[in-house]
């Protein structure tokens, strides 16, 4: 995507960008050290807070690294009508623990998402912390690019 020739998203048009997809790349960071990570999630636009249900396996960089960060980001994008798009999301991360309640059509989003780890290193599920995590949109921009 030419950046001169992108446009702005707005609210709207992020909400119904993320709503159609399902996967993005989830960024965290220790101090100069960086880790992103692909996941799949669930956008719930009321509150603009973004869920994941992620999988660890013992010693896993990922769970090091969530433990770590302050502010992390969420990037997806992907080609929609035609064009280019990316939203770009960015807040605090935070475990949804068992206690606390969610919606249920938040947490029946939430079980149903795909965690591509199975498939890419073919661990026993034995062998798999889960977690499910939220991440309060402090910022949620979006860009498109531009016609023609």
């Amino acid at each position: 995507m030419d950046p001169q020739n992108a446009e702005d998203m707005d609210a709207l048009d992020i909400t119904d960008f993320l709503a159609a997809q399902e996967t993005g790349v989830l960024s965290l960071a220790d101090g100069n050290d960086a880790y992103a990570v692909p996941v799949s999630f669930y956008f719930q636009p009321d509150d603009q807070q973004l869920y994941f249900r992620l999988g660890f396996a013992p010693g896993s960089q990922k769970q090091k690294f969530l433990e770590r960060t302050d502010l992390a980001s969420f990037v997806v994008h992907g080609r929609a009508d035609g064009r280019w798009k990316s939203v770009v999301a960015s807040g605090r991360l935070e475990i949804v623990e068992t206690e606390q309640r969610l919606d249920d059509p938040v947490l029946e989003a939430v079980q149903r998402l795909e965690i591509p780890y199975f498939r890419v290193f073919d661990r026993p599920t034995d062998e798999i912390e889960f977690g499910i995590y939220r991440l309060r949109a402090e910022s949620l921009k979006g860009i498109v690019e531009g016609r023609g």
